[in-house]
């Protein structure tokens, strides 16, 4: 009885453990930047404007290469350079935006109606 006993309230112990490393500390959690990076080596590479955001947020391509962006939202959008290298015109629902990058360098941009949308170019 007594080994019983013992060996349940073992389990609830590592039960309870185990259960409280996976809450969260924090009574209203926010979540942060939604972000991902992609290196190609393809002459074309593609992001996606979808529900607020450039996907992947960061992309790595080669010398030369071209980037086509895609509007999946029902808004408009653009594609605008930090430092002027390239700007897209507005985009509606389905357009694109392709620009060549024949430079080398770090190009982040944005969207000028959305100015929280933020993504970066990293040409090598």
């Amino acid at each position: 009885m007594k080994k019983h006993l013992i060996l349940m309230l073992v389990v609830i112990t590592g039960a309870t453990v185990s259960i409280a490393g996976c809450t969260s500390s924090s009574s209203n959690p926010s979540p942060g930047p939604v972000t991902s990076t992609i290196t190609s080596t393809s002459s074309q590479n593609s992001v996606a404007i979808q529900n607020y955001a450039f996907n992947p947020s960061t992309l790595t391509i080669q010398k030369g290469a071209n980037v086509t962006w895609k509007n999946y939202d029902s808004v408009q959008h653009t594609v605008v350079s930090d430092s002027s290298a390239f700007s897209s015109p507005l985009l509606n629902t389905g357009n694109t935006y392709t620009f060549q990058f024949n430079d080398s360098g770090s190009f982040p941009y944005y969207c000028s109606i959305h100015p929280y949308m933020k993504g970066t170019i990293v040409v090598k």
